[in-house]
C-alpha cells in the first residue's frame, strides 16, 4: 500500500471517472492465476486522449452482489472506527449519505518518505441487471483540508468495485484502478499494482457469507440508489 499510493501521490489531476458504458472496451489480459481453475484474470488499458492506465482484476466470489457491497461498506466504517490505528492513524468518514461516503485518511509510509493524506468521495450504485457496486475519486474540492507541509498529497485517487450475480457461482467480483505512471517503467508498476488489486479481491473471499448476508439484510437501502 506504501509504495501504491506513493505511486498516485504523484499523478496528475485529470478528472475522468470510468463509466459502465466503457467497461469493455480496450482491454488487454497481463496476467492469470496460475491454477488449472483460474481464480482471477488480470488486465490493463490505456484510457484514450489521457496519460492515464487502468488496471483491473475479475474473479468470483461466494457472496451474493449486495452481501459484498455490505462488507465494503463494513470495511470503511470499521477503519473510521480506529480498529486499525497502525495501518491508518487518521481514517475519517466527513460526510455520509443513503449512495455515498466522503472520506479523510492520512497513511503512514516508510522513511524516508512523507506520511499521505488522500480525500476519496465513494459513489454507490445499481442497476436493473442486479450490479451493484461502488466507484471512488480524489474529492479535495469537497473535503476542504490546507495542505500541509508534514504530508505528501494523493492529488488523485481513482477506481472501482462492480458486482454482478452469475449462475456458476454469486458473484463475479471487478476492481480497478486508474493512474498516470508518468516515467515509471511498466515492469515496477505492474506488479504492484496487480498484487493491490488481487489483494482486495482475496480480502473480500474471506468473508463469512453467513454475516455478510445477514449485514446486508440491515444496510442494502442505505447503499444502493433506487
Amino acid at each position: 500500500m506504501a509504495i501504491v499510493t506513493s505511486l498516485l501521490a504523484s499523478c496528475a489531476g485529470y478528472k475522468h471517472i470510468i463509466s459502465s458504458d466503457e467497461e469493455n472496451d480496450g482491454w488487454t489480459l497481463v496476467k492469470v492465476d496460475k491454477d488449472d481453475n483460474p481464480s482471477w484474470q488480470a488486465f490493463t488499458r490505456k484510457l484514450s486522449g489521457t496519460n492515464f492506465i487502468e488496471y483491473k482484476i475479475e474473479g468470483n466470489i461466494s457472496l451474493s452482489p449486495e452481501a459484498c457491497l455490505s462488507s465494503f461498506n463494513k470495511d470503511i466504517h470499521a477503519l473510521a472506527n480506529g480498529s486499525q490505528v497502525k495501518k491508518y492513524p487518521i481514517y475519517e468518514i466527513v460526510k455520509e449519505s443513503g449512495d455515498s461516503l466522503l472520506t479523510y485518511v492520512i497513511h503512514n509510509e516508510p522513511y524516508p518518505l512523507k506520511d499521505t493524506e488522500m480525500s476519496a468521495q465513494y459513489i454507490y450504485f445499481s442497476d436493473e441487471n442486479g450490479r451493484t457496486g461502488v466507484s471512488w475519486y480524489e474529492a479535495w474540492n469537497e473535503c476542504f483540508i490546507e495542505p500541509s507541509r508534514k504530508l505528501n498529497r494523493v492529488e488523485t485517487f481513482r477506481g472501482s468495485w462492480s458486482f454482478s450475480p452469475i449462475p456458476t457461482s454469486s458473484t463475479k467480483a471487478v476492481t480497478t484502478v486508474q493512474f498516470d505512471p508518468k516515467k515509471m517503467p511498466r515492469s515496477l508498476v505492474e506488479p504492484m499494482v496487480i498484487k493491490f488489486l488481487r489483494g482486495g479481491l482475496e480480502d473480500l473471499r474471506k468473508k463469512t457469507p453467513e454475516k455478510n448476508i445477514a449485514s446486508n439484510a440491515n444496510n442494502k437501502n442505505n447503499l444502493t440508489r433506487k
